[in-house]
């Protein structure tokens, strides 16, 4: 990774922590700490941040300068998020290894397991992988591969090779489409190849979307409704989908209602 992305991922860090450790910042973009050390000293050098014994904190007048992480509070979706959200960390137990992929809603998601005990976490989103920055309960694992600056997640070839080193328990998959014709999709096909490769090492596999994906095709299939084994919503999905989960004998959870088995 070169240095302009390395620093745009800690302002971007800094930005929503407003705190930040060194030997973090190693692990997480896979440099040496001497190389974090010197673009600390370089950010430091802008005014951007002060360094401390270990890490870095923001400088006060950069609390509010950093656009590209935008408060999550203003998503539109909050409410059906945090419902999903809520589902989903019932079935995160401590010592479980998951997977989380790229998407707001598992953010929210890694926001409500940050206590879990002696939990592993694969993502390829930086957000998400940040969210877990000051919890000594959570070893995160990112595989690398090209950053893709407008979503701060990692894609391609490497990213996908590096992914079929690892094999999970579960895997958090969030979709942007879900239709009966096309399945579950998503708008960018980087983002589709990467969860395919997520889909390949895991045993149970967990759909996590609002209610607003159903009937809605994005650009790049996934695959069909049946490769999954859960389904994390909320009520107000069309009926139709309710009876082919239950048919299909694939568990749908939704925030209010248990038809199909839910919280």
């Amino acid at each position: 990774m070169f240095a302009p992305e390395r620093i745009r991922i800690i302002k971007g860090i800094l930005s929503d922590k407003k705190h930040i450790n060194v030997s973090d910042l190693s692990t997480m973009l896979n440099v040496s700490e001497v190389t974090i050390r010197r673009d600390l000293e370089k950010l430091e050098g802008e005014g951007f941040l002060t360094r401390t014994h270990g890490g870095a904190i923001l400088n006060d007048n950069n609390l509010s300068s950093n656009d590209d992480y935008a408060d999550i509070e203003a998503d539109p979706y909050v409410e059906q998020r945090i419902e999903i959200s809520e589902i989903a960390s019932h079935m995160v137990d401590d010592n479980d290894v998951i997977i989380l992929s790229s998407g707001v809603t598992n953010l929210y998601i890694a926001k409500k397991i940050l206590n879990k005990k002696n939990l592993t976490v694969l993502t390829n989103d930086l957000n998400i992988a940040s969210e877990f920055s000051a919890s000594s309960n959570t070893k995160v694992i990112i595989p690398g591969g090209d950053l893709d600056l407008s979503s701060m997640t990692l894609v391609g070839k490497l990213t996908e090779e590096n992914l079929k080193n690892f094999f999970v328990s579960k895997a958090f998959i969030e979709v942007e489409g879900v239709s009966m014709q096309r399945g579950y999709t998503v708008q960018s096909m980087d983002k589709a190849s990467v969860i395919k490769e997520m889909l390949n090492i895991t045993r149970e596999k967990i759909i996590v979307c609002p209610y607003t994906c159903f009937d809605t095709i994005a650009f790049s299939q996934i695959g069909a409704l049946n490769l999954a084994n859960k389904v994390i919503t909320n009520p107000s999905i069309p009926d139709l989908y309710k009876k082919y989960y239950f048919e299909s004998n694939i568990q749908l959870f939704t925030a209010f209602n248990s038809y199909e088995g839910g919280m």
